[in-house]
């Protein structure tokens, strides 16, 4: 069994900024995709443009997460999400989608709570090992890919 200490010695860890650029990047492409909502603009098209691209991004995002652990944002900046005890071992559907994002997610909605919760969810990333509080929730840790 890993701890931290061995852990850091064992992987080498994403960086802060490389998470908060693979952030970026994932909303980067978001927004992109959704410019042409702002250009043509009418009611019907709104609606089956916005349902039809954000699925189709959220489902390739998902995809991505369960297939390697990356986002499109963490392909880019050679990073992956992986578990913390068994980093070589691809993290489930639940430990990635719903601890990591649905559950965390749910607690930014209420109101104060969330905003205190989302200050400390990732300021915790700016001290080794770089993990956030959904990381401890889910039991993974965000690592360089080779």
């Amino acid at each position: 069994m890993h701890t931290e200490v061995d852990f850091e010695f064992s992987q080498e860890l994403a960086t802060v900024k490389s998470r908060a650029l693979a952030v970026s990047w994932d909303i980067f492409i978001l927004l992109v995709i959704f410019l042409p909502f702002h250009v043509f603009r009418s009611v019907a098209s709104e609606t089956i443009y916005l349902f039809t691209v954000y699925s189709l991004l959220i489902s390739i995002q998902v995809y991505l997460l369960i297939k390697s652990g990356q986002t499109i944002g963490k392909k880019i900046l050679k990073i992956r999400i992986s578990q913390f005890q068994n980093p070589n071992e691809p993290v489930s559907f639940f430990k990635i989608i719903i601890l990591r994002f649905v559950i965390n997610s749910l607690v930014y909605f209420i109101p104060i709570v969330g905003l205190i919760y989302l200050a400390l969810d990732h300021g915790l990333a700016l001290f080794k090992p770089h993990r956030c509080i959904h990381d401890y929730l889910a039991g993974t840790v965000v690592t360089k890919v080779d």
